[in-house]
């Protein structure tokens, strides 16, 4: 019977429209996916990057995993639907008194749809072979076709995650008979992931999560997460160890639910059903007997007026709503939605183990991408549930013959929807307030939380509502319904790719609000409700559109159900109809104008184009001679009302070269602006595209001649939806380069070789190398100065603060307006900002120094330690480098809307909100690290590390600024926390720069030569500078570095560069550690590092003596990240044992390693606390290694590289308790 079974289950598959449907759509999906992936579209957006092959193995991986979100909704609607249309059609009491088996029964049931469903991606593979190869795709970025890579995929990861998930949804529609609980299965499959995920994110725990991680995506990544781009593009997914465990774990999982199934099915009549009420029997009595009963039937009184409809649509809606949630799968939805984004707070805002205070905003992040994408499913799910409610209960006729009118119904149905929508927001504002009162928090804001959840929010989703049910009714099947929704609610994004850009065009898209303490929405709340309220009104015609396509009776076709439509479409409907199309065009031709007319628009295309356009036109400037700044007085009047600003300034500049310059190009910005040069000059060439204009002197500018420029700018005027000014109503942060005038020209220049051959440009090195003595000339902050003196007045309303660079030399009110007057004592780099604010002010000083911090009233968590912070900054770079330049250091706060960053300007620190001012900082030794008083530190050694020792702008220059600056924070940080604290800094850092070097789109050059990327100047020079300390002393470390700030500090051109600093520190570094020079430095250099094996017996005395076997290996990357494990002149070395399948290689060794054995102790407060038995290093000159140690107390752990000081791809294994 099972074959009988199978085939008439496969030949009703294969007569099906829908699976017909869901091929194609699969097909398509995988064509866009792998051709826009390959610059199918390049015509129409920015040119695909060259660094990666779109096929490789793990690409392919990865576009399978990107269907497989498409896929799993397939689950119930095949899978659910091949056992529930037995129910459905009331055919199972039939078949059931068939004369077959369970095991027949279920497996060709299974089976067969199973197969449906590979078959299915199967057509999506050879989509995605195809899409590679589609004529215009760029063959450079397309390898040869591997067939490993695609059945590697799905014997992996494809068939067994439709054999576990298709068992899941497999039994739960046989129980419930349900096929919707198939759906809320499926959802909260992918709900469960998403919050283990999110609580598994540790580094420690990724062993866990890619152990049990369903999916198989997070056992894959286990080994491939820091694979270099090389890796990325030449290797294989693994197929060992943790990924064998994973797959093997979920098959037994999927045996035993399958297993399960079988134990409990039988050919019974009744659904498996909740049911917590027990029912209690009762006798009945029949009182009647031969008894005549009168009945009086009650007169009804017919009212089909307007506002009885209005009622009786409130009052199906109640039932409606009463049905989704009382449902148990509802229910189910909500208890998992609650519990996630609770897990999801846990690590809310979380920065090296630091926690934030859970304020209002950030609770109101906690849905994310995910928990809004569940409620997009629900909405899709049951529209087409409510709309097919009576079909499903089969009283569908019944209904239809009702005296109640269509749109009575439809409004019911979407009334209901919408109140569920409300539920799930609650869940939201339940979670956030629940979590806050956890917390201790108590500073509730219930009026954010309503504003956003219930006006902001509610909006969006209520759009796709009115989209949901449109399909719904349209498509008789909504399974397949909402399968398209879906569709379309991921893919709508993806039309970027094919360079459709604007929200305008496509459905419910716009640009998304922002909020911040400082400056609440502020204008991003302008555009983000107007495209909203634009696309409403396009969703109310997509509901009234709903109304003429409702379905009544038994209308057998959509010829026959337009025929209807047209007949409903009457005066009343094509006035509506053209009132709301009118509004619609109306509000999208306004956007649309706003955007492309009123302020030009450019697309990423028309941008690329420029940008190669700006290189062949204007690269001959490049080295043209431009006299250089060395004075700025500027007036800056910032309009926070209004949100305008008004700018005029004199530039004072000097011909500091040995030639006579006749020629000034001079680069601005789109802003009105005006330009006065106190010599005679003829405007040559006006370019309002670039915004790059060419002076001819009159009278040449001779050597040592000056010059003196005047400008005004302004912003244009602001409009409804657009602001043209970087001011903001509260906590305006503008910095000189967004505003005012600059000398030369400015790079700005395509990077991708490839792409730059398709324009025809030739190769870009980005920067000159450091030993070019031609290229020492600027610095990498400014091409058009050196030192300046800097003064100015900055005015603002008369609630606010400004601030700008400097010493206040005079505040005064004049016109209702503040007016503050700042002066520089001594020179600076041309690199200065401005903050207006109310702003409240805390004070203190160190030495002569007087410190400032300007915050937001309500942000005073953290203000201790950040004046701590710069406190201690200042010390330590007193006492190690050169004294403090100036008499003042101020922080002053800015809106996280602007990024969560800080940034050191000369004597003041812009630092946003987002990152630390509500940090929640944990004291004890099990809190994470307490970032804001780090970061403090680190934008204080700026003052030192860029504002006294700027590089050249060359290669390796931010090595001089960010490495070291973020040196000088690990070691204040680990002179105040202690070692412990660092060891998960590092690890961070370590782990940081190990995944971003992934994604590394043109090369990864060694630290001293480094491109600029902050994956290489933050976390490999902290990890670098830190180790380096280390191995040669600080003190030895800092004490070449005092001499370097010596000779070269406020230096002028030819400025310093990576190789003069590294020179001094090679200078002090002995002969047995110049090897850490080339490996930290010069090359790319990682490690390999584990225990092996560790032996612990107890000795006289109280002594523990420790045989530990270990590995240390070592290898180079290329800028690729290629390996290779042998030196010119110098071959690798190997280690093999009979168990090994092939040998560990590694660079020759004569390095010293830390070896470590740790205890524990309970601390004062109870806890156990790690202390140091032993810590030193070993000279390691072979792979294999084993040495004895004897401590004094009972050990614990052991470890080599116990504190990660060195750069090692997998730094779980360096350590391993007892």
């Amino acid at each position: 019977m099972f074959s009988t079974i199978f085939f008439h289950e496969l030949k009703y598959w294969l007569k099906k429209p829908a699976i017909y449907i869901y091929t194609i759509i699969f097909f398509l999906l995988a064509i866009f996916l792998s051709s826009s992936s390959a610059g199918i579209f390049d015509g129409l957006v920015v040119t695909t990057g060259s660094s990666k092959i779109v096929n490789s193995p793990l690409a392919i991986n990865a576009l399978f995993n990107t269907m497989a979100i498409f896929l799993f909704f397939l689950f119930p609607s095949i899978i659910g639907f091949s056992v529930y249309r037995d129910y459905k059609s009331d055919m199972h009491s039939i078949l059931y008194s068939y004369p077959f088996s369970k095991t027949s029964y279920l497996s060709a049931k299974f089976l067969s749809a199973f197969l449906i469903v590979l078959l299915i991606i199967l057509v999506a593979g050879i989509g995605l072979f195809i899409g590679f190869r589609l004529p215009g795709t760029n063959s450079e970025i397309v390898g040869a076709f591997n067939i490993s890579a695609y059945l590697h995929s799905y014997l992996v990861y494809i068939i067994p995650n439709v054999l576990l998930f298709g068992a899941i949804v497999f039994g739960v529609v046989t129980y419930s008979r349900n096929i919707a609980a198939g759906f809320i299965t499926v959802v909260l499959l992918m709900f469960i992931q998403a919050v283990a995920e999110s609580f598994l994110s540790n580094p420690d725990n990724r062993f866990l999560t890619a152990l049990f991680d369903p999916f198989g995506g997070q056992a894959a990544n286990y080994y491939t997460r820091y694979w270099t781009v090389s890796e990325q593009n030449e290797l294989m997914p693994p197929f060992k160890g943790v990924v064998i465990y994973n797959r093997l774990l979920w098959l037994g999982v999927t045996a035993l639910v399958l297993a399960g199934v079988y134990r409990m099915f039988s050919f019974s009549q009744n659904a498996f059903t909740f049911n917590f009420k027990k029912d209690k029997g009762a006798r009945s009595t029949k009182q009647n007997f031969g008894g005549i009963t009168r009945v009086e039937i009650p007169k009804v009184n017919y009212d089909f007026s307007f506002w009885n409809a209005i009622k009786i649509t409130w009052k199906l809606s109640k039932i409606d709503f009463k049905y989704i949630i009382k449902s148990w799968p509802f229910i189910a939805i909500v208890i998992v939605g609650l519990i996630s984004l609770l897990i999801f707070a846990l690590t809310a805002g979380e920065l090296f183990g630091t926690k934030t205070y859970p304020t209002t905003w950030q609770m109101l992040l906690l849905p994310g991408t995910a928990f809004t994408f569940f409620i997009n499913l629900l909405t899709f799910l049951y529209a087409g549930m409510l709309i097919r409610r009576g079909e499903m209960a089969s009283i569908n006729h019944l209904v239809d013959v009702t005296p109640v009118k269509n749109w009575t119904l439809l409004l019911s149905k979407c009334i209901a929807l919408l109140k569920m929508q409300l539920v799930l927001l609650a869940t939201i504002l339940v979670a956030g307030v629940s979590f806050q009162v956890y917390k201790g928090y108590y500073n509730f804001e219930i009026g954010h939380y309503l504003y956003e959840l219930y006006v902001l929010m509610f909006i969006h989703f209520v759009i796709w509502a009115f989209l949901a049910i449109l399909i719904q009714t349209l498509i008789k099947n909504q399974y397949l319904g909402l399968f398209v929704l879906i569709v379309i609610l991921i893919g709508l994004p993806l039309l970027s790719f094919a360079g459709i850009e604007q929200s305008v065009f496509k459905y419910n898209q716009s640009p998304n609000y922002q909020y911040s303490d400082m400056n609440g929405y502020g204008v991003s709340f302008n555009k983000y409700f107007a495209h909203k309220i634009y696309w409403f009104v396009c969703g109310l015609i997509l509901l009234i559109l709903s109304g003429l396509f409702w379905m009544r009776g038994i209308p057998n076709s959509f010829k026959e159900r337009l025929q209807i439509a047209k007949r409903r479409l009457d005066f009343k409907t094509i006035g509506l109809l053209t009132v709301l199309g009118i509004v619609f065009l109306s509000l999208g031709f306004k956007i649309y104008h706003e955007n492309n007319v009123v302020n030009e628009r450019t697309s990423s295309k028309e941008r690329e184009l420029q940008t190669v356009e700006w290189e062949k036109t204007y690269k001959k400037y490049e080295d043209k001679p431009q006299p250089r700044i060395i004075a700025v007085k500027v007036n800056m009047n910032v309009f926070p009302k209004s949100l305008d600003f008004q700018a005029d300034g004199t530039y004072l500049m000097v011909n500091k070269t040995t030639t006579v310059i006749d020629t000034l190009l001079l680069n601005h910005n789109e802003y009105p602006s005006t330009f006065t040069f106190n010599k005679e000059v003829d405007l040559v060439s006006e370019d309002t595209i670039y915004n790059f204009d060419i002076y001819k002197l009159k009278q040449a500018l001779q050597p040592g001649d000056s010059l003196e420029l005047k400008f005004t700018v302004k912003n244009k005027p602001n409009t409804w939806l657009n602001k043209n000014s970087p001011v903001i109503a509260n906590g305006t942060f503008i910095n000189n380069f967004q505003v005012f005038p600059s000398l030369g020209y400015n790079g700005s220049e395509l990077t991708d070789n490839k792409t730059r051959e398709k324009y025809g440009l030739p190769p870009n090195d980005l920067k000159p190398h450091p030993s070019d003595s031609t290229a020492l000339g600027n610095t990498y902050i400014s091409k058009d100065s050196d030192w300046i003196d800097f003064e100015a007045t900055v005015s603002t309303s008369e609630d606010q603060i400004a601030i700008a660079p400097g010493y206040l030399q005079r505040e005064w009110t004049e016109n209702g307006r503040r007016y503050f007057h700042y002066k520089m004592d001594s020179k600076i780099l041309n690199f200065y900002a401005f903050n207006s604010a109310k702003y409240e002010v805390v004070k203190d000083k160190w030495n002569d120094v007087n410190l400032e911090i300007y915050y937001h009233k309500g942000h005073e968590y953290n203000l201790d330690r950040m004046m701590a912070g710069m406190k201690a900054s200042l010390d330590y770079n007193a006492k190690n480098f050169s004294p403090y330049q100036h008499k003042q250091a101020r922080i002053i706060e800015f809106p996280k809307t602007a990024g969560s960053f800080a940034q050191s300007f000369p004597n003041t620190i812009p630092f946003s909100e987002g990152v630390g001012f509500i940090a929640d900082v944990d004291d004890t030794d099990e809190g994470g690290v307490d970032y804001p008083f780090a970061i403090t530190v680190h934008e204080v050694a700026h003052q030192w590390w860029a504002h006294q020792v700027i590089g050249a702008d060359v290669l390796g220059a931010t090595m001089l600024s960010e490495s070291l600056s973020e040196y000088v924070s690990l070691k204040v940080l680990e002179h105040q926390q202690g070692k412990d604290k660092m060891r998960k800094f590092l690890k961070k850092a370590l782990d940081d720069y190990l995944t971003q070097r992934t994604f590394e789109r043109k090369r990864e050059k060694p630290l001293m030569y480094n491109d600029g990327q902050g994956y290489i100047r933050y976390q490999k020079g902290s990890l670098v500078f830190y180790a380096l300390s280390d191995y040669i002393g600080e003190d030895v470390l800092n004490d070449a570095l005092e001499k370097y700030v010596e000779k070269v500090k406020f230096q002028y051109p030819p400025y310093t560069t990576s190789i003069d600093m590294v020179n001094f520190i090679e200078e002090v570094t002995p002969d047995s550690l110049k090897y850490t020079i080339n490996d930290m430095f010069k090359t790319i250099t990682l490690y390999e590092n584990r225990i092996k094996d560790v032996t612990s017996k107890a000795l006289e005395h109280g002594k523990y003596q420790l045989d530990i076997e270990f590995e240390v290996s070592k290898y180079r990357n290329d800028e690729k990240g290629k390996k290779f494990y042998s030196e010119k002149g110098k071959d690798s070395i190997s280690y093999k044992t009979e168990d090994m399948r092939k040998p560990i290689l590694s660079v020759p060794l004569a390095d010293y390693i830390d070896i470590g054995v740790f205890a524990e102790k309970e601390g004062e407060d109870g806890k156990m606390k790690e202390i140091e038995l032993y810590l030193k290093k070993h000279k390691i000159t072979e792979i294999n290694n084993t040495v004895t140690i004897i401590v004094d107390e009972k050990p614990v752990e052991v470890g080599v590289d116990p504190y990660n000081k060195l750069i090692d791809t997998n730094s779980n294994d360096n350590r391993r308790r007892l």
